[in-house]
């Protein structure tokens, strides 16, 4: 089965607990196998998504054939956030893997946006997150080297500790790096080898490195 939806009680929903109650009562876990599609082209608009788990590309087929990704979407990315004032998708969601996403009626958030200022700010300052990560990733994808894009989204994406986790399976931030997931394994391993990295289980955190050739 592609989809199995839930309705969940507030407590369950894995989003910020500030936003309005009528929004989090209203959201459904939606389960997603691999290679099935969340939303296709054309489709009416009816929810907003908030990834959960597993990953999603936001593609568009052209006439002649070729399939274009417009966007590769992990945890915690919104999905049809740019078609909250359409009434139609304009681009299929495809789940990349298997993946869990919250669904949000359109309208129930779009209201929610028109009454509650602190709420709206909230959204703003999310969408905003999510513009600076989208342009990192394509900026990363200028980068020639495995290693290259791996700092590059160590450093850009680490928490306030510098501490990264990566968005879901090594092999699906793989997929988000542009590289195989046997490059990226190698590429960690002689991260590690060498100093640059410590991995702590899934928590990844480069070494810094003082003029006196100490490390941090």
């Amino acid at each position: 089965m592609a989809d199995l939806s839930d309705a969940l009680t507030p407590g369950s929903v894995s989003c910020a607990q500030t936003w309005p109650d009528t929004l989090r009562e209203s959201a459904r876990l939606c389960r997603y196998e691999a290679n099935t599609y969340v939303f296709k082209r054309g489709q009416r608009v009816e929810s907003v998504y908030l990834i959960q788990t597993g990953q999603v590309l936001l593609r568009r087929d052209e006439a002649h054939g070729e399939s274009i990704t417009l966007q590769t979407g992990g945890p915690g990315d919104f999905l049809a956030e740019a078609s909250l004032f359409s009434s139609h998708y304009h681009c299929d969601a495809f789940s990349g893997s298997a993946s869990e996403l919250l669904a949000f009626p359109a309208k129930t958030l779009l209201t929610c946006l028109q009454r509650d200022t602190g709420f709206a700010i909230d959204w703003i300052r999310l969408l905003s997150r999510q513009l600076v990560r989208s342009r990192a990733r394509a900026e990363r994808l200028t980068l020639r080297s495995p290693r290259e894009r791996v700092l590059h989204c160590l450093r850009l994406e680490c928490d306030d500790q510098g501490r990264f986790k990566p968005p879901g399976t090594l092999m699906q931030w793989a997929a988000t790096l542009g590289i195989a997931h046997e490059t990226l394994y190698r590429t960690l391993a002689q991260l590690e080898h060498d100093g640059t990295i410590v991995r702590d289980g899934v928590e990844i955190r480069e070494v810094s490195r003082r003029g006196d050739g100490t490390t941090t």
